[in-house]
């Protein structure tokens, strides 16, 4: 087995860009080090290609002149308008790959598919990194995590066709999740992706998120709590399809039982520290740091027995996850409603 940290396969950045990805990438996709070598590789080349686009996106925020993303963008219009990667061009060697897997049988619907979902993916970190983004609505601020996240699943490897579209719905719920974690750091860095409609609701202001002042507004509290206990469950109706079908690829099944442990994790943090978004992010990540050790022990200490309970673990968190969830939604029940009822405003 590799047991290289995932974080240094995909290219994680240390401080090179916004912020340290190593953990958050090791939160996000530890599991793929347990993959069959020549699976792992085709995992590890697509979110290398994904990290680096989203890197080359952030740091266009802090360049003044024309960014490496820029270029990044034309050589990708290039190679998808020639099929030929672009004499010259940085990072070739991602293109030449992306030729490589995509380009020579477009009459295959996934080499299509996964084509229309790389543009999308490019063109969505176009609209969204940008600086003083204000998104305004619920439905836009819901188009957002479709623009970005579907796209990114869907250029991932061993999707099936019918699978494309659920897919992407729970590429969504995973967008939710990651804003919601990183909601400390995002305001840190002058961005606040919870929409002003939102906001109004439950009147709390941008500036005081920004500020990190908002948890001192008593509307604050409420506002979480509906984020989480009554929007949060429309995005995980429509990403059920996903969640419960029977034949995903076993990679994907390890992506599915990870990421749904992961989420479950963000959500009890933050009841625990009683929503406090200061707070959370110390406690939620020597959290990860603990579950790294305990879930990966192939990783961080090889033991073939501990690596089994890992699995049997992951699978057993899986199916509860999912049974639990097929209750609620049959009672129509939030999830892990607070001990009160939400008053919504």
């Amino acid at each position: 087995m590799n047991t290289l940290p995932i974080s240094r396969l995909v290219g994680s950045s240390e401080y090179r860009a916004i912020a340290d990805d190593t953990l958050k990438d090791e939160d996000n996709a530890a599991w793929i080090v347990e993959l069959d070598p020549k699976i792992r590789e085709q995992w590890v080349e697509r979110i290398h290609w994904i990290r680096l686009a989203d890197r080359l996106a952030e740091n266009e925020l802090i360049e003044s002149e024309k960014s490496q993303f820029q270029w990044f963008h034309d050589s990708w219009r290039w190679l998808k308008e020639t099929g030929q990667v672009q004499p010259g061009c940085p990072h070739s060697k991602i293109f030449y790959q992306m030729r490589d897997r995509w380009f020579q049988d477009l009459s295959d619907p996934i080499s299509h598919l996964s084509i229309e979902a790389w543009d999308r993916y490019l063109a969505s970190l176009v609209k969204y990194h940008e600086k003083h983004l204000v998104i305004s609505r619920l439905d836009q601020y819901e188009g957002m995590l479709e623009d970005l996240a579907a796209p990114f699943f869907q250029v991932l490897p061993f999707l099936s066709e019918h699978q494309w579209q659920a897919a992407g719905q729970f590429g969504t719920l995973d967008q939710f999740y990651n804003n919601l974690r990183d909601l400390r750091e995002d305001a840190e860095q002058g961005i606040c992706y919870l929409p002003t409609e939102l906001l109004d609701r439950f009147q709390v202001s941008r500036a005081e998120i920004l500020s990190l002042q908002a948890i001192k507004n008593p509307g604050y509290r409420p506002m979480m709590q509906f984020w989480i206990h009554e929007y949060l469950p429309q995005l995980h109706r429509k990403a059920y399809p996903f969640i419960l079908t029977p034949d995903l690829h076993p990679s994907w099944q390890m992506l599915r039982d990870w990421s749904l442990h992961r989420y479950r994790r963000i959500e009890r943090i933050f009841r625990r520290c009683d929503y406090d978004y200061l707070r959370f992010p110390k406690l939620y990540w020597q959290e990860v740091k603990r579950d790294l050790v305990l879930m990966l022990p192939g990783t961080f200490g090889s033991s073939i027995e501990k690596s089994a309970k890992q699995t049997s673990y992951l699978s057993r968190t899986s199916k509860l996850f999912q049974i639990s969830e097929l209750n609620r939604l049959n009672h129509h029940q939030p999830s892990d409603p607070p001990p009160y009822i939400l008053n919504a405003g």
